[in-house]
């Protein structure tokens, strides 16, 4: 068994934290080298260490490359394949696994997210990576058509996220049987793609929530907790809801945000990963439309209401929707999902696009 090290993403976001540690679950206890660009926080440092992985800079091209000589690069899951990633993130990403193929090592891909690349660097760049790699592993339909624009030809397979593929450790997310105390509001904003969770709308569904499940209290959850991403958007929120008590989750731990969503009455969110969590913690969930399709692929799937920020007059019936939502419905394609999503783990010959 080669060593293993492991190209994630930002792991100031919990989502990507989470598919990490269910990375480094699969390795049995052998742990394995991650990745990382920027500096992290102590408590995400201390979670990526307490299973099994080691944090290694990618900034330092040469020492990594060395590291990764003749070993096997694990990419993945997550939206990975971006046209916001750093010429020399790309680059350094490129030569690491140059030098994994060169010590007779490989590249296998983990369900990724492939975004639409337009940057004519970026996209020389993007091609060369998933050359090295026998099949590219996707997590959606969208993926697999940016992947046939980027890189035409590619073998490739679609599966699904490996949010979805169970996995033991603290990491795990199973339904909640306590009690359903919170209304969960998890925003997502991205100035570069204009999202942003805010508007009359999410007001109205805020106020029917409310209305529907007496005696429920109302939190934010902050999935990168940074004090420019979600974390500002938490100040927007509650100073625009002055009339309400809300409590801000903003913090670095992953366990605390799984226990949450085990006891969400309602999910408000924009957020993949979110809609996610709440479906894996069996939680009523309502999608808030921000104008990207990887939320609206999950919720389509699973039957979850999408409300457009510019209909706040349908913000009460998505609500209700939410909340009547088919359980048994739901546990089967999570089942589904979970046999799809480890079709991440076989590298063998896939379908060109």
């Amino acid at each position: 068994m080669r060593r293993q090290v492991f190209v994630c993403g930002d792991l100031h976001n919990l989502g990507d934290l989470k598919l990490l540690l269910q990375n480094l679950a699969l390795t049995g206890g052998r742990g394995g080298l991650v990745r990382r660009w920027a500096p992290l926080p102590a408590a995400v440092e201390r979670q990526v260490e307490a299973a099994g992985g080691v944090l290694v800079s990618g900034k330092a091209i040469p020492a990594f490359a060395r590291q990764a000589f003749g070993a096997q690069l694990v990419f993945g899951g997550g939206q990975l394949v971006r046209d916001n990633v750093s010429i020399p993130s790309l680059l350094g990403l490129l030569v690491g696994v140059l030098s994994a193929r060169l010590g007779g090592g490989s590249l296998v891909t983990r369900g990724l997210g492939v975004s639409a690349i337009r940057s004519p660097m970026r996209r020389v760049l993007w091609r060369a990576v998933l050359s090295l790699c026998k099949v590219v592993n996707l997590r959606d339909e969208a993926s697999a058509r940016n992947l046939a624009r980027l890189a035409p030809g590619k073998a490739h397979a679609v599966n699904a996220d490996m949010v979805f593929l169970p996995t033991a450790g603290a990491h795990t997310i199973s339904p909640g049987r306590g009690e359903r105390r919170w209304i969960v509001i998890a925003p997502c904003i991205d100035g570069s793609e204009g999202r942003t969770i805010e508007g009359d709308a999410l007001d109205v569904a805020l106020e029917a929530a409310l209305s529907a499940l007496p005696g429920a209290r109302v939190v934010i959850a902050c999935h990168d907790p940074r004090d420019g991403m979600d974390k500002a958007a938490a100040a927007r929120l509650v100073a625009r809801w002055p009339e309400h008590e809300i409590t801000v989750l903003g913090g670095y731990e992953l366990e605390p945000l799984i226990a949450l969503y085990r006891e969400a009455a309602l999910v408000l969110t924009n957020r993949l990963h979110a809609l996610i969590f709440a479906i894996l913690a069996e939680a009523p969930a309502l999608a808030i439309e921000d104008g990207t399709a990887k939320v609206r692929v999950v919720a389509d799937r699973f039957v979850i209401p999408v409300l457009p920020r510019d209909r706040p007059e349908a913000a009460r019936q998505c609500v209700a929707q939410a909340l009547g939502f088919d359980r048994e419905g739901r546990a089967a394609m999570r089942q589904d999902l979970a046999r799809k999503a480890a079709g991440n783990l076989d590298q063998g010959p896939a379908a060109a696009a």
